[in-house]
């Protein structure tokens, strides 16, 4: 039988998704290879990994390489409440100012240069960075955290006198889309060799998405153990975000490709090809 290798992200807002197997009610027969989403996206364009969760960005600038699995996301229909932008400054005084990215997440930075230069409308300069927020406001002006530090930073400053913006709420506010920061895909080569294995993984995944979004609060538990944050703030965390990828997700999602194609942040304006959906199954 072909072994398949499953890309799993270690961040917290996976963990849904991962319930099945991390708690053993579903049997996926993989290889688990687990590791943070830049480092899972480019293993999965080498070709050494078949299934990840990828950066919507990523898809975007690889659409024609891969599937997307059905009804599998990262998204949020407003605050998403790990990807947060901190300044001592208002967003509309960014002009010239200097803003620190971090260095594992294409998706966010893409979703926040949209954010600054359309509809903002700043100028501003960027530089890269490991998520320790106190250097990034040492070497810039403001500062984007994602995943676990982002919350952590949250919690930590959140009474503080920083401005602290959440990108999934901005982004409705600004747009009124929903939005998809990461879709799990399938490398389009395994996949057209291998159909029935990649619906048997797909019927898996949604299996074990299915019983995590009824296990929150056992994992917002978990969370409190492992990050050290209260379970009231664990729960509302996953309570903020969405796992689906319907028609609003899609069209929330094709939105930002466009907005990223006319910022000239992907090469070409992508298309959505679903497993089962666009692969000659249907």
């Amino acid at each position: 039988m072909t072994e398949l290798k499953l890309g799993v992200v270690e961040y917290i807002n996976c963990w849904p998704v991962h319930y099945g197997f991390d708690y053993d009610e579903v049997d996926i027969e993989a290889e688990i290879v687990a590791g943070p989403p830049a480092e899972l996206n480019e293993m999965f364009l080498r070709g050494e990994i078949d299934i990840t969760p990828m950066s919507s960005i990523e898809y975007a600038r690889n659409f024609d390489d891969c599937y997307i699995l059905p009804d599998l996301a990262i998204a949020s229909d407003g605050p998403v409440g790990s990807l947060f932008l901190f300044s001592e400054l208002e967003i509309e005084d960014f002009n010239g100012k200097t803003v620190a990215l971090p260095e594992d997440s294409r998706a966010t930075v893409a979703l926040l240069k949209i954010l600054l230069e359309r509809y903002y409308q700043v100028d501003v300069d960027y530089i890269t960075c490991e998520q320790d927020l106190d250097y990034m406001l040492d070497v810039a002006d403001a500062a984007l955290l994602i995943g676990d530090p982002a919350l952590n930073g949250y919690i930590k400053y959140r009474n503080s006198e920083l401005k602290i913006t959440d990108l999934g709420g901005a982004w409705k506010n600004l747009t009124g889309e929903k939005m998809v920061y990461a879709i799990w895909v399938i490398r389009k080569e395994f996949a057209d060799r291998n159909p029935k294995l990649v619906d048997e993984i797909s019927d898996k995944l949604l299996e074990s998405k299915y019983l995590g979004l009824d296990q929150f609060e056992l994992l917002a538990k978990r969370a409190s153990k492992e990050l050290d944050i209260s379970e009231d703030i664990g729960l509302k965390y996953f309570q903020s975000l969405r796992y689906d990828f319907d028609e609003d997700y899609q069209q929330g999602v094709m939105e930002y490709f466009t907005d990223a194609y006319e910022l000239g942040l992907v090469k070409e304006k992508p298309e959505l090809h679903i497993w089962g959906e666009t692969d000659g199954r249907s």
